[in-house]
């Protein structure tokens, strides 16, 4: 009867056993079934991307703004002009792709691309670079004419400015910066009569160009551009290349600025686009 009892008795154990392992076993799912999910229910953190830069526009005009402006201002850097590199394409740079394009003999037009962009990636040769400084031609009157330059707040893109005085009939041309200005070169010429007179103010050389012909006929070379439709130009000449109005020293155009031959192209070929004006 004992013999029996205790074969009961660990009978009982062993099923007790069996189901307590079943038991535990279904704990430990649970809670494995719990990580899994916590694990499952998490959401891996992306690859930060790096920002792709926008490739470089075909065409960059006044306005624009970018990386690929600030390597055309590299490029001109190259060439010669103190351009400043921060991806804006304002009138500096205007002023300087106009000048580039006309030591090449495009059209200045201030925008940049085809051929344009083709030249700015070429290397620099000395024939098409910017020249900062420039020799003395004539220094005539240099006190005078700088002490009046010199006092005023002038302005320019470039290093070289000109100034030209309405009552004396004369233009004097600078190279230098704000307050140290250098005479470089001085000239006679002919400003607008009282009926059609010269404007006067600050103003930019502009485009250029070797000659145009007047209403009139008359062919006027080496015309720089200051404002609009004012001029400085040559004196008048026919179709065939013969003087017809050299007049000089006092006020016989129709409000540009006339000069020799020598000293329109003068301005013309030493006085870059963007330098400053000043008309009293």
């Amino acid at each position: 009867m004992k013999r029996i009892l205790l074969i009961g008795i660990i009978g009982m154990i062993i099923i007790f056993s069996f189901s307590a392992c079943g038991n535990l076993s279904g704990i430990y799912n649970k809670k494995d079934a719990q990580k899994v999910n916590v694990v499952s229910n998490v959401t891996p953190h992306p690859k930060e991307k790096k920002p792709v830069s926008p490739p470089p526009r075909s065409v960059l005009r006044a306005g624009d703004k970018g990386d690929d402006v600030k390597d055309i201002q590299k490029k001109l850097k190259k060439f010669g002009y103190s351009v400043n590199e921060d991806g804006d394409f304002g009138e500096e740079t205007v002023y300087a792709v106009m000048d580039f394009q006309h030591r090449h003999g495009l059209t200045t037009d201030g925008v940049v691309g085809g051929t344009t962009l083709e030249d700015l990636k070429k290397k620099p040769v000395a024939e098409v670079m910017y020249k900062p400084t420039a020799q003395v031609v004539s220094g005539f009157n240099s006190t005078y004419s700088e002490g009046i330059v010199n006092k005023l707040d002038t302005q320019s893109y470039t290093d070289y400015y000109i100034m030209v005085s309405i009552p004396e009939q004369m233009v004097y041309i600078f190279n230098g910066s704000i307050h140290k200005w250098k005479l470089i070169n001085s000239f006679q010429c002919s400003s607008g009569t009282g009926g059609t007179p010269t404007v006067k103010g600050q103003f930019f050389v502009g485009i250029k160009g070797s000659q145009f012909e007047s209403e009139n006929g008359a062919i006027l070379k080496y015309f720089t551009q200051f404002q609009g439709n004012y001029l400085f130009h040559s004196v008048l000449f026919d179709k065939n290349g013969n003087l017809v109005d050299g007049t000089l020293g006092r006020s016989a155009s129709h409000g540009c600025i006339r000069l020799a031959l020598e000293n329109a192209k003068y301005i013309y070929d030493n006085v870059p686009i963007g330098s400053g004006i000043l008309i009293q």
